[in-house]
């Protein structure tokens, strides 16, 4: 489904948002994880350093302190590469690992809200990493696995592409599409008019 507002995310939503300039990226984080904290939440975010800085700094701007947060461990804030890394085998992503180590995180910060059916949201930025190493498959077998997690755990997901990654690539880019719920356009670029839901 092509989407435009955050708030019709669902708990089981697994939204893309593509995106051209870093900004984009970094005001949809704060609009995702932002609210979600202060309604006593839990958000996962495994991203890179510069973007997840870049968040932070996005989120004190507009005068929250999230690390009441991330004391109570409702905000746990991970490495793409590092997380990356100790899930994947010769190139392709293990299930298994996957679901330890990217489940147990999810799990524990819901557990940390103290609810019986706590609210999680998750950003995710490895499947970017590999998409922009080259390792297309890798990247939509790891949006699977998302997928498979979501019949594990609730939580509401979205994942990130720069749209220069998918110069001349249009049927990987429709793959891409077709593991989520919701499409975000990017900023001065149509997405596909209709989207498979996963």
């Amino acid at each position: 489904m092509l989407a435009t507002d955050w708030a019709t995310l669902g708990p089981h939503a697994h939204a893309v948002q593509f995106y051209e300039h870093d900004d984009v990226l970094i005001s949809m984080l704060a609009r995702f994880v932002g609210p979600a904290l202060v309604a006593g939440d839990a958000a996962v975010v495994i991203a890179t350093k510069p973007h997840r800085d870049a968040m932070i700094r996005r989120l004190k701007s507009r005068g929250f302190d999230h690390t009441i947060a991330r004391h109570q461990g409702r905000y746990v804030a991970l490495d793409a590469a590092d997380t990356l890394s100790k899930f994947m085998r010769n190139g392709s992503p293990d299930p298994r690992r996957f679901v330890r180590e990217v489940g147990d995180i999810i799990e524990r910060a819901g557990d940390a809200t103290g609810e019986p059916h706590p609210r999680v949201v998750a950003f995710g930025e490895m499947v970017s990493l590999l998409w922009t190493g080259g390792q297309r498959e890798a990247a939509i077998r790891v949006e699977e696995l998302w997928n498979d997690l979501a019949r594990i755990h609730t939580f509401s997901l979205c994942c990130a592409y720069a749209m220069n990654g998918f110069a001349g690539h249009t049927a990987p880019f429709l793959k891409i599409c077709a593991q989520h719920s919701h499409v975000f356009p990017a900023e001065r670029r149509q997405s596909p008019r209709r989207q498979v839901a996963s």
